[in-house]
C-alpha cells in the first residue's frame, strides 16, 4: 500500500474512532442532563476534548442527539433481532413470526426501560426544534429493520394462511408499532397518576394490546 494512502487510511480510522467518543460522551450526558438541558461544552468535558473539537465533528447539537438515539438503538434493539435469523424462528408460520416480533417491546420494556424514556425525550426534541424529516434519513435506516422483519412476517403468513391476505401492512406495522412504544413510554414516564393504574401490570397491558393485534390479523 502507498505510504500516502496508508497515512490517509490511519488519519481517517482515528478520525472516526474520535467522532464515536465523542457520541458515546453525548450519550452519557443526555442520560444524566437530559437532552434539552445539555450543552456542547458539556459533550465535550465528558469527552475530555475541546469544544471546537466536537463542532469538528458535529455542526450542530442536533446532529450528535440524533447519532447518539442511532447508537442507542443498534446496542439495545438490534441485539434482539438476531433471533429472526435462527431455523426455530423461520420454521414459525407468519402470524408466530409476527407475535415473536411484537413480544420485543414487552422485552425492551422490561429490560431497557432508560432507553424507551429516552426515545421519548428525543421526539419531543425533534418535534420542538422542527427538526426536517431529511436530517433523520440516517436514523430512519437504524430502525428500519424491526419495519422489515414485520412486512416479512406477514408477507408469510398471507401465503401459509395464518394471516389474512387483505391486511395493509404499513397500516398494520405503523399503528400497533406507535401504539406499544406509546404504551411502553406511558407506562415508564408516567407510571401509575390514578389509583386504578396499579391494578393492572405494564406486562399484561402489553400483552392484551399485541392478542388484540393478533386478533385483527388472523380473524
Amino acid at each position: 500500500m502507498d505510504l500516502k494512502v496508508k497515512r490517509k487510511l490511519e488519519m481517517d480510522n482515528q478520525k472516526k474512532k474520535r467522532k464515536e467518543e465523542v457520541v458515546l460522551a453525548a450519550i452519557v450526558v443526555f442520560k444524566e442532563r437530559g437532552i434539552d438541558n445539555s450543552k456542547m461544552t458539556d459533550i465535550a468535558d465528558r469527552a475530555e476534548i475541546g469544544v471546537a473539537t466536537v463542532y469538528r465533528y458535529f455542526n450542530t447539537k442536533t446532529e450528535i442527539v440524533i447519532a447518539a438515539t442511532a447508537i442507542m438503538w443498534e446496542e439495545k434493539i438490534s441485539i434482539l433481532y438476531g433471533k429472526f435469523g435462527e431455523s426455530i424462528f423461520m420454521e414459525l408460520n407468519g402470524a408466530d413470526r409476527v407475535r415473536e416480533i411484537l413480544n420485543l417491546f414487552i422485552n425492551v420494556y422490561q429490560k431497557y426501560p432508560e432507553f424507551l424514556s429516552f426515545l421519548e425525550h428525543f421526539d419531543n426534541y425533534i418535534v420542538k426544534e422542527a427538526i426536517p424529516l431529511e436530517n433523520l434519513v440516517s436514523y430512519e435506516k437504524i430502525i428500519i429493520d424491526t419495519k422489515s422483519a414485520i412486512f416479512d412476517a406477514i408477507d408469510q403468513g398471507k401465503k401459509d394462511g395464518s394471516i389474512k391476505s387483505n391486511i395493509d401492512n404499513d397500516a398494520f406495522y405503523i399503528t400497533i408499532t406507535h401504539s406499544l412504544m406509546s404504551l411502553c413510554q406511558k407506562l415508564i414516564l408516567r407510571g401509575t397518576i390514578l389509583k386504578s393504574d396499579k391494578d393492572i401490570g405494564g406486562e399484561i397491558q402489553l400483552k392484551l394490546l399485541i392478542d388484540m393485534a393478533m386478533l385483527y390479523l388472523v380473524s
